[in-house]
């Protein structure tokens, strides 16, 4: 593998990542935001911060070498290749997973975390104290942005758990649409 492979892989997969983490995280805490509290302008404004963020990640997923040749990332190192062994496509598959549900793990349990807690405490707390309002939890939006919290991590727990079956899938559709081709 050269440097030039190995930086289009690397630039790819966050591509990949942020585009994941743009769908299932950006757009449906924003559009909570918006049926919490609707204005035209502000829908404007995340319809077309959306649009902007996407079309950065397809030009990092299509034109990886446009951006290795503009940073010159692959200039500089005293060896062309990457020696890796036996590392081949499919390996690549499954850690490029592993990577993705592990992060996705990270970036969202801390919100499933704190949303859980303020629900128990609205549960536990005497109702005669202004308590919830001070926390602010009870709000549709709330429970909208628990319950996207809660499918990303078990999204992730399943890329992680499953990782194998997944690449093995993946492979499969892709020599499956390359032999009809």
């Amino acid at each position: 593998m050269t440097k030039r492979d190995f930086f289009r892989i690397i630039i790819k997969l966050f591509g990949l990542y942020s585009l994941i983490l743009t769908v299932f995280n950006y757009i449906p805490s924003n559009i909570g935001y918006v049926t919490y509290d609707f204005e035209p302008l502000t829908l404007l404004w995340i319809l077309g911060a959306t649009a902007i963020v996407v079309l950065i990640y397809i030009f990092l997923i299509l034109k990886t070498d446009r951006i290795i040749d503009l940073l010159k990332i692959d200039k500089g190192f005293d060896d062309e290749r990457i020696e890796i062994g036996n590392f081949n496509s499919d390996k690549i598959l499954k850690f490029a997973l592993i990577i993705i549900g592990g992060f996705l793990i990270i970036d969202f349990l801390p919100n499933f975390l704190h949303y859980t807690f303020l629900a128990f405490k609205s549960q536990v707390s005497p109702k005669g104290l202004n308590y919830l309002e001070e926390i602010g939890f009870g709000k549709p939006s709330d429970y909208f942005n628990w319950t996207v919290s809660t499918i990303n991590i078990i999204i992730g727990i399943i890329l992680l758990t499953n990782y194998d079956r997944i690449s093995k899938w993946l492979i499969r559709k892709e020599k499956t649409v390359g032999n009809t081709a």
